[in-house]
């Protein structure tokens, strides 16, 4: 009898294991489209018995991984992070500025003086040159607030990003701490998504140290994620610039500012607020500086057909703010008979202070004397659109990379349907005979009750 209880024994191991084993297939199967779940497999062990070997039992599943493609895959993720978020933002400049072109308001404050030339006392004519240049200081302002709002959308979407990632390092520390306690593979894997997305948003670099604890650092070394302690990412007002946010890793006293050095996401909003944005502003200031200082020395030397001289045409503006303030001065815009035409002392019939405002067209006064003003605004819109095409590419390179490491991780870790529903067949078979060596072990052992 005994040699028959050892047999139930034995066929209620295996019964037990093949059904752990179809607990996990059925697991994978269903997760097979969860973002961040790897899959699972469990560990059939045989275990010997005296006189008998040939046991089974079933081990705790255990995740497929790989934490070297793991680590590639967070830098990938930060690096694409980066120059995704920033071809966005440099694309969103590049429209504003090319549906609100200076080089068309320019050439058309040109083409109004060249049809008053023809005419210079004519009153709709010169009606047309200050509603030109009325354009044309809009087009600058338009211009000035379409890159203020970008660098400002860009402090809004650094503080969101913020917000993320202070909840994943939370999340990550959490895991740990929870994962200190209990081996759960869905926990880990909710830790290894959180870090991936972290590292998506900062840059950070993670690591699972031997201890199992994964830590999360920034390239300048401020600790994100230090086993089960978190510290925060915040955004703080720039004390000495009233256009940028700062980004500082705070946990308690200690703050860290790491804006130039963060990476990922909120590293590419960065880049883009600091770099090309700054720029633009920049070459748009000096730009309005240009036009209104060369067309008032010329405005200003010539007389209205009241015959006076000495008027400008455009507000004087002059570095930071230049494109913003520019606007035309308003007794020219009440008064468009003092709009400098002639030569002072040579009457309303003279055109020689059109003329020499027509010549400052194609002088090279724009751009460090180097392009005309037309020319200046095209290039201006055109260095936005070059480095939203660099970084598209970088885009595309980093996009690729991101699959190409996706594409290894679910080679490894990732779920197939096929072989799962092949693996469920598998040990739903082997349960089954589990099942029925019991059965027949169990009516053996009826029968041999029902006899002794």
């Amino acid at each position: 009898m005994s040699g028959l209880l050892s047999l139930l024994d034995l066929g209620a191991g295996a019964f037990t294991a093949q059904n752990a084993g179809i607990a996990v297939a059925g697991r994978n199967t269903a997760n097979v489209n969860t973002e961040g779940y790897q899959r699972e497999q469990i560990d059939l062990e045989s275990e010997p018995a005296s006189p008998l070997v040939g046991g089974v039992r079933s081990g705790d599943p255990s995740r497929l991984g790989d934490q070297l493609l793991a680590r590639r895959e967070r830098e990938a993720q930060a690096s694409f992070g980066f120059s995704d978020s920033l071809t966005n933002a440099l694309q969103g400049l590049e429209k504003d500025l090319t549906n609100s072109g200076v080089s068309d308001a320019t050439a058309n404050f040109f083409g109004a003086l060249s049809s008053l030339a023809e005419a210079p006392s004519d009153t709709a004519s010169r009606t047309a040159v200050v509603s030109a240049a009325q354009q044309l200081a809009t087009t600058f302002n338009d211009q000035a607030t379409s890159i203020a709002n970008a660098r400002a959308d860009s402090n809004g979407r650094i503080a969101s990003m913020a917000q993320q990632a202070t909840q994943y390092a939370a999340q990550i520390a959490a895991a740990n701490k929870a994962l200190s306690a209990s081996d759960d593979p869905v926990l880990a894997d909710q830790r290894d998504l959180a870090g991936k997305k972290l590292a998506e948003l900062t840059g950070g670099a993670a690591r699972i140290d031997p201890d199992g604890q994964m830590r999360v650092v920034t390239s300048s070394g401020a600790t994100l994620v230090d086993g089960q302690r978190a510290a925060q990412v915040q955004t703080a007002p720039d004390p000495n610039d009233a256009t940028r946010v700062l980004v500082n890793v705070v946990d308690g006293t200690h703050v860290d500012d790491i804006t130039t050095t963060v990476g990922g996401r909120i590293g590419g909003e960065v880049s883009f607020r600091d770099g090309a944005a700054a720029q633009a502003v920049t070459d748009l200031d000096s730009l309005a500086t240009a036009v209104a200082t060369q067309v008032n020395a010329v405005h200003a030397t010539y007389a209205g057909l009241d015959g006076v001289a000495g008027r400008n045409l455009f507000q004087p503006v002059a570095g930071p703010g230049a494109a913003a303030a520019m606007a035309v001065n308003p007794t020219v815009v009440a008064d468009p008979r003092q709009l400098a035409s002639a030569t002072v002392g040579l009457g309303q019939g003279d055109n020689a202070g059109i003329l020499a405002l027509l010549a400052l067209r194609d002088q090279p006064l724009a751009g460090g004397g180097t392009r005309s003003f037309s020319d200046e605004a095209i290039h201006l819109v055109g260095e936005v659109g070059a480095a939203a095409a660099s970084s598209s590419s970088q885009q595309s390179v980093d996009s690729s990379r991101v699959d190409a490491l996706a594409s290894a991780r679910d080679a490894v870790s990732g779920v197939s349907t096929n072989e799962e529903m092949a693996s469920l067949a598998q040990f739903q078979h082997a349960s089954e005979a589990a099942q029925q060596f019991v059965s027949v072990v169990n009516t053996l052992l009826d029968d041999l009750i029902k006899n002794v």
